[in-house]
Parts: structure tokens; sequence; C-alpha cells
């Protein structure tokens, strides 16, 4: 390959990155959907895994092929072998049930977009951006105010999240061992706001307009920036001679870290949007942080290479030790998760196009880090996954994960969310610093 048609792929792929930074900007404002639970500690989490290993159940911290990135390890990064550009979306859709009340919304964002490069035969280098969590609810209550003819009506929404961009580099240390290093920046910012207005008892029960009614609002806007680390181990043992069967383990830490914060808090009242006094700031970029718990990723494999992949997975995080802005814990809990899933690609050297498609497929159930009248939450889903060969040569790769699941319950004061999400990949490769041999 020409050094102009590398200087051109490095181009487009600067250039996709910065656009889909842009178009993740666009986006996060939708979010995957209203979710009550992303009011508490840092919202909602996208999670690590991208498509293919969506797709198998979110598994896969022991074991890569090296057709994909796959960013559950930083250690396993060393296994692409070829410049590996990986673009990923996400969409959603949601039933969220409480008592009587029910909502189903749908929303969708960028998943991730990834870079590696192949730097030597033993070494990696990559870079990725994707968003880290997002805040999006939106929820009303309407209560009597004692003694008087007026009822208070209570708006409480969010919007926003944080975003993750990391430089990974992952080294072949020997044979069968390889290490990773993953150093991350935290961007983003949440924005709060709680809104009453009063209205007349008459005219709230019969229906009647009160939007010209005045109402006080309490905003708050959290900007957010550091800086963290993952560190990742990964083993591959080979059980059966002539690479027929591999026993693979990984291990991922997350290091905790407390994220850097500033918050200005605004007062308004206002009538038909329109300000009836100026807005009152009450803080100004006051300082503050966001401590953020270690996580545990542990896994095992067993790998018939180009054939059959079995994989199983735990992790574990400490969300007890977190704290908000406000030195709070938000009443988040301790948590673990298992993750089990299974590759299979047919028959690697066939000439029949769908014996070359790879299907997974996935279980994951674990508690989350809410709890509801001392009662946990917890989160259980299903998957399947497909990849499909693309362009010249089979060498690029469309990988599309399904998953489908449930997480709380009903009664007792519980939300239940069912969902549905699409993870839609695209993976090209390149053989760059591939040595020229002339015959």
């Amino acid at each position: 390959m020409s050094r102009y048609s590398r200087f051109r792929i490095l181009t487009f792929a600067i250039a996709l990155i910065w656009n889909c930074t842009y178009l993740n900007t666009a986006l996060k404002a939708q979010g995957l959907g209203n979710s009550p639970y992303s009011s508490l500690g840092m919202g909602e989490f996208y999670g690590d895994a991208y498509s293919d290993n969506t797709g198998m159940g979110q598994s896969g911290v022991s074991t890569s092929t090296g057709f994909q990135i796959n960013n559950l390890n930083p250690a396993l990064w060393v296994r692409n072998r070829f410049t590996t550009l990986d673009i990923g979306l996400i969409g959603q859709y949601k039933d969220v049930v409480s008592g009587s009340k029910k909502q189903t919304n749908a929303g969708g964002n960028l998943a991730y977009v990834s870079l590696a490069f192949p730097i030597s035969p033993r070494w990696v280098l990559g870079v990725s951006l994707k968003p880290y969590t997002f805040v999006d609810y939106s929820n009303e209550s309407v209560r009597e105010v004692t003694g008087t003819q007026f009822v208070g009506i209570y708006n409480t929404t969010g919007k926003g999240g944080i975003n993750k961009a990391s430089v990974t580099t992952s080294y072949q240390v020997t044979k069968y061992l390889s290490l990773g290093l993953e150093s991350s920046y935290f961007f983003g910012n949440v924005r709060k706001a709680t809104e009453v207005s009063l209205i007349d008892k008459f005219t709230y029960d019969n229906g009647l307009d009160f939007s010209d009614e005045p109402v006080v609002s309490l905003n708050d806007r959290t900007t957010y920036n550091d800086i963290a680390f993952r560190a990742g181990a990964a083993l591959r043992i080979p059980i059966k001679k002539e690479n027929k069967l591999n026993l693979n383990l990984g291990a991922s830490y997350s290091f905790g870290t407390t994220i850097n914060a500033d918050r200005t808090t605004t007062f308004e009242v206002t009538s038909n949007a329109i300000n009836i006094i100026n807005p009152d700031t009450l803080d100004n970029a006051v300082g503050g942080g966001l401590k953020t718990p270690n996580q545990l990723q542990v896994g095992g494999s067993l790998e018939w290479p180009f054939k059959l992949i079995l994989s199983a997975d735990f992790s574990y995080q400490q969300w007890s030790k977190y704290r908000s802005f406000a030195n709070s814990n938000d009443g988040l809990n301790d948590v673990g998760r298992i993750n089990v899933g299974a590759e299979y690609l047919p028959r690697f050297t066939s000439l029949n196009y769908f014996d070359l498609v790879r299907y997974r497929v996935g279980f994951s159930y674990g508690k989350t880090p809410y709890s509801i009248g001392n009662k946990d939450v917890n989160d259980t889903n299903v998957s399947l996954g497909f990849t499909f060969p693309m362009g010249r040569g089979y060498q690029n790769f469309l990988s599309v994960a399904l998953v489908g699941g449930q997480r709380g319950s009903t009664g007792g004061g519980m939300i239940r969310e069912r969902y549905g999400r699409v993870v839609l990949g695209v993976t090209l490769l390149e053989r760059w610093f591939v040595k020229q041999k002339i015959d």
C-alpha cells in the first residue's frame, strides 16, 4: 500500500472522528429515551462492549478474534494485526411502568468510534471516542397545598451526559501474555431543573388553561472533565496442538477517580417562557467533584480458532463508595454481574457466503446500583448477534446486535423497564505496516 494511500485513509479517519464528535454532541440531547433511574448517580451507562461483544451477552474480557476491536479489555487490542476502524450506532425502545402509569419512548446515539494502529507485530496503539453516561428523565407530580385552594405542580427534568475520549496501548509481552492500558479523558455536562407552579384547584380539576401562570424554576448545570485509567491482562493457553483449542483468561481493572466538576445554579420566575423578574445566579462555577468507584472484570473462554468461542465473565463494582457533587451516595449499592455468550463461525474457508457469517448468542444478569424501598433493582437480558462480511475480499464487516431485557419490577413503588436495543457496527480493515515483497 502506498504512503499516499495510507495518509489518505488516516486523514479520512481523523475527519470521521471529528464529525462523530459533532454527531455525538447533536444526538446526546436525545439520549436513549426517558429513564427515571438516570436521575441517580452518574446516570445510565452505555457500557464498554462494542457490537460483536454486545451480541455475546456483553461478554469477552478474555478473548478476541482480531476481526474487530474488543474494548472490554485493553490488553486485547494487540490481537488486531491490521489497522482497524470500528464505528457503532445504538438505538433503544423502552416500555416503562410504575403503578398505573405507563410510558413508551425511544432514542438513539453514536455508540463508539475507534481506530487501532499496529505499530509493530507486538504493539498496537489505539484511539477511541464514545459516550460514557447519559441523563435523560422527566417526571411530574401534583400535590395539594394544605390549607389553601391551590395545588402545586412539580416538574423535574435532566438532560446531558459524560463522554469518554481514550488512548489505548496494548503490548504482547510473551507468546501467550498481553497487557494493555487505557488512558481516558472524561468531559461533558448535565443540566437539571426543578419547576413549580401553583394552580387554583378549580382550574386544575376542570382542565382549564393555566399556561400563563407563573413558574418558579431552579436550574443546575454541572460541567465535568478529568482523566482516568483502565488496565488489562489477557492470557491465551494452548490446550491442543496446532492451535486447535485455546483456553483464554482475562481481567480488566478500572481505577476509581474523582472527576472534576463545576456547578452553576440559577433561579428564575417565568410566565409563558418569558422572565417575569431577572434571573438570579445563586452559585457560579462552584468547584467540586464526582467520586467514581473501582471496577473489576474477569473472564474465561474456550476458543476453537475460526470456529467456536464459549465465553463467561463476572464484573464487580463498589457503588457504595460513589459520591456525588453534593457528597451524597444517592443510595447506590455494590453490584455484581455475570455475562455469558457464544460465537459460531460455520466454515472459515467456505465459498458459501452464509458459512462466513459469524453468529452469536448471549445472556446477562446482575444487580443495578439502585434500590427502591430496600428492594434491589435487577437487570436481565438476552442477546443475538450477527457479523456479515462485506467489501472486496470480505475483509470488512457489518455487525448487528439485538438485545431484549427487563430491569426492575412492578409493585411496591418499583419501576419496571422492558427494553429492546440495537447496536449496529461497521468495521474497516486495512493492511498498514505490512512489509512489501517483490517477486
